[in-house]
């Protein structure tokens, strides 16, 4: 899925752009098993999705951060409370705007502390890995010339 699509510029300003809602909704639906394609591969980065989501936010005129999320001591894996204990991680990365995440596991923008009591079924640790003011850098360099 290419994220070009979702980066339609909104000339009305009433309304919210809703690229990165579509955005979130489209890649959720590609969640479905569990980051994995039919035949056991990954198919998903959490990463590229962050990065993917704050390319578009940036279009829209928001800077984001990048955020790394762990469990809350050391070697504690997280478990996403959608996979039913099917998934667990070392880490997840999502990107953050304005005091909310935008993780398409979710498949919606929640605020942290909404996020926070339902992605995960334990407590977690964020760490900021790309700040506002480095977000456009960051984005840039990942992009082809």
């Amino acid at each position: 899925m290419s994220i070009e699509k979702y980066n339609i510029e909104n000339n009305n300003e009433e309304e919210p752009d809703n690229s990165v809602l579509n955005y979130l909704v489209e890649k959720n639906k590609t969640l479905i098993n569990d980051y994995h394609t039919p035949d056991g591969n990954y198919s998903e980065s959490c990463s590229l999705i962050a990065v993917d989501i704050a390319k578009i936010l940036l279009n829209e005129g928001k800077k984001s951060e990048i955020v790394f999320i762990t469990g809350k001591n050391a070697n504690e894996s997280l478990g996403p409370k959608q996979y039913n204990g099917r998934v667990s991680w070392g880490g997840h990365v999502v990107c953050v705007c304005e005091g909310m995440i935008y993780d398409p596991m979710i498949g919606k923008p929640l605020l942290i502390e909404e996020y926070i009591n339902e992605a995960f079924d334990s407590e977690i640790k964020m760490e900021t890995i790309v700040t506002k003011n480095k977000i456009e850098e960051f984005v840039r360099r990942g992009q082809k010339h």
